[in-house]
């Protein structure tokens, strides 16, 4: 089988996690195959892996129907424009990355000009849209799914799907800290998330949540807020008071974040990489109001948060931690309560981190690679 001179792959996503994923990819690719090129639409971990991006995908990042609605012009245009480029420079392979609605209409697009398309992370459908599998295997050549129970759920519709482990399974930096709990230096952590929608409903409810104390300070100096890029802290920075400004830390400061003894944390991928490293959360979110009373007659699971997903025979069978959707007030004093217990009872702290290690162990390493293999096969 020969492979052309030289490729072009067009790699989109969506979100800062994802854009770190497809980083990975990238590289993995380059050393199987050094004639690929890549282009795309993503985010600061594309542009270090020498990608040519023709969008920074940030300010398109966003959650929730009402959200959507707000951005509907930019991220339309953030559409054609993608669309115009494969269009014009018919890339051999359309890489999409997760940000399930637009990548889906983008590889719409491309199966018109008989241009092949991988899908890498699943759209999440088994929560909230099962009668769209179909739909999804029409437009998609190979999808990579990165949770065994995904490939179940898949596999059942088409033979062009691959369960290729998960990302985060080979992140090295993804292990805890041999710090001792009592010696780690911040007592809290807070992951408000990626977009700027999510960051603007979380970050004061976040906040509220944390119980005063006389012994510590009212400004919060014991706490970190991590950013996922330059646009989320230019946004906390315009939201909070300039005496929470020291709080801020980049959310790509590992070894800052094992510091933390504890964190909040909007729901995601976040979860997953705070399990892996061993440190106890509490999942707090909230929606736009429209947002969340559609969402919630359409998502039949008990919990969204991914780290809550990943154990039992079925998903959700297993809960994790505890998470908190739209928390009221006595939510909120529950999760006072929540954070209160984690601190001080030992054992309870011992039963997390005995669920994170099996959590671990359903985390299947290689997943860049695998999915670089895949892709290497489809522009052959």
């Amino acid at each position: 089988m020969t492979i052309k001179e030289t490729s072009e792959i067009f790699v989109i996503t969506g979100e800062s996690s994802g854009d770190q994923h497809a980083a990975k990819y990238i590289r993995e690719h380059r050393l199987l195959n050094k004639n690929v090129q890549f282009s795309g639409i993503g985010q600061d971990s594309m542009r270090d892996a020498n990608v040519t991006l023709i969008h920074n995908s940030e300010d398109i990042a966003v959650v929730g129907l009402t959200e959507v609605i707000f951005k509907y012009r930019n991220i339309k245009r953030v559409l054609n424009l993608a669309k115009k480029y494969i269009k014009d420079n018919k890339p051999d392979l359309v890489v999409l990355v997760d940000y399930v609605e637009f990548n889906l209409k983008i590889a719409a697009y491309a199966k018109s000009f008989d241009i092949p398309t991988l899908f890498y992370i699943a759209p999440q459908v088994w929560a909230w849209r099962k009668d769209r599998i179909n739909n999804i295997i029409k437009v998609v050549d190979h999808l990579a799914v990165v949770f065994p129970f995904e490939f179940e759920i898949f596999s059942r519709v088409s033979k062009n799907v691959s369960f290729v482990g998960h990302p985060l399974a080979d992140d090295i930096e993804l292990k805890p800290s041999d710090v001792s709990y009592q010696d780690k230096k911040y007592d809290l952590g807070i992951f408000p998330g990626s977009r700027e929608s999510e960051i603007k409903n979380n970050i004061f409810t976040m906040l509220d949540c944390i119980k005063p104390s006389k012994e510590k300070d009212s400004r919060h100096t014991n706490i970190k807020i991590f950013y996922s890029n330059e646009r989320s802290k230019k946004l906390l920075e315009k939201m909070l008071p300039k005496h929470m400004h020291s709080n801020l830390a980049s959310g790509k400061d590992r070894e800052k974040i094992k510091l933390c003894k504890k964190a909040i944390t909007a729901s995601g991928t976040i979860t997953l990489e705070l399990a892996l490293m061993g440190i106890p959360m509490v999942i707090v979110y909230q929606l736009s109001l429209i947002t969340y009373l559609i969402m919630k007659r359409m998502v039949k699971l008990k919990y969204i948060g991914l780290v809550n997903l990943v154990l039992g025979d079925n998903l959700g069978d297993e809960m994790v931690v505890k998470e908190y959707i739209q928390p009221k007030y006595h939510d909120q004093v529950e999760i006072m309560a929540e954070l209160d217990r984690i601190d001080n009872d030992i054992n309870y702290r011992d039963e997390i981190i005995e669920k994170y290690t099996r959590v671990r162990k359903e985390l299947k390493p290689g997943a860049a690679k695998n999915l670089a293999s895949i892709a290497d096969k489809l522009i052959s």
